[in-house]
């Protein structure tokens, strides 16, 4: 865990905060430590690495199988770019810029493929508790070529023992998981609850994610429907640690959405990790709990 020193950056990027039950960590949303930057900076990487952050990066499959950082399937308006990502050779990318929060092309944030962004970690120093999840987006109905798999596989050969795979597309996941020696499994069930409106229940969500359990070591649940779960009387986040599951709160941004008594909440109910564009502020926020 990192202290809370205003004296440098270094210092000022909080990775986990101390909680009632045990350290929370604090993931970097999209590389994120400030809610106004550019998405995916190639220093943030690098710092999150050094101090054992979990860091999140999302990733899609473009016109060669092959996977670019990227959030969504067309280039603009986040990026530099035009057109849509699975028509388009990652080639084609090149020269292009994530935009921060005002618009402005950011030169730490080029668009790039996955391979070229994680391939500066092997000779970097990593913290024992660092990690990096990939966040694997998929069009409505599409699954992933073998080519993409093997993409994966070659991109963070000699760093999957530090890669975490999540997504709503579990069985695209577990494909990718099954090509990564000691890559652990995340599961985010929330757009299984956005198609079976029954699944806002969380006693029926639960037995959804025992249906699904098989290899899932994290569940990504939205921080709104964990404090629904607990303001029921429902523990649904020990209920999943029971199971061998933790919970990762998402997105918990500074804002009116997220008061103290939403972060006493996730804190008590038992979340081990929180998904966050502003680690500093959140920290700050939790640590006044």
């Amino acid at each position: 865990m990192t202290a809370f020193d205003p004296s440098n950056r270094t210092s000022t990027t909080p990775t986990a905060v101390e909680g009632p039950h045990g350290p929370i960590r604090l993931k970097w949303h999209k590389l994120r430590t400030e809610l106004a930057e550019a998405p995916f900076k190639r220093s943030n990487l690098a710092l999150g690495w050094r101090l054992g952050a979990s860091l999140e990066i999302d990733i899609l499959a473009a016109a060669e199988g092959r996977f670019a950082v990227l959030h969504d399937p067309t280039l603009g308006p986040s990026t530099t770019g035009n057109g849509r990502v699975p028509r388009m050779p990652i080639a084609s990318m090149r020269g292009l810029f994530h935009r921060d929060a005002g618009g402005a092309p950011d030169p730490d944030a080029p668009v790039l493929s996955l391979a070229e962004l994680v391939a500066p970690l092997r000779s970097l120093p990593r913290a024992p508790s660092a990690n990096l999840q990939l966040d694997l987006k998929l069009l409505e109905g599409h699954t992933l070529p073998d080519s993409a798999v093997a993409d994966v596989a070659a991109a963070v050969a000699g760093l999957s023992d530090a890669i975490v795979v999540g997504s709503h597309h579990l069985n695209e996941a577990r494909r990718l998981v099954a090509a990564l020696p000691g890559a652990r499994l995340g599961y985010d069930p929330m757009l299984a609850v956005s198609r079976q409106p029954a699944l806002r229940d969380p006693e029926r969500l639960l037995r959804h994610m025992e249906r699904h359990r098989t290899g899932v070591s994290l569940a990504y649940l939205r921080f709104d429907a964990i404090v629904a779960a607990e303001t029921r009387g429902f523990p649904l986040v020990a209920r999943l640690l029971d199971l061998g599951i933790e919970t990762d709160a998402w997105t918990v941004n500074p804002g009116p959405a997220i008061s103290d008594g939403i972060l006493r909440t996730l804190m008590e109910a038992k979340v081990r990790q929180v998904t966050t564009d502003a680690p500093r502020d959140i920290f700050r926020q939790m640590q006044s709990r």
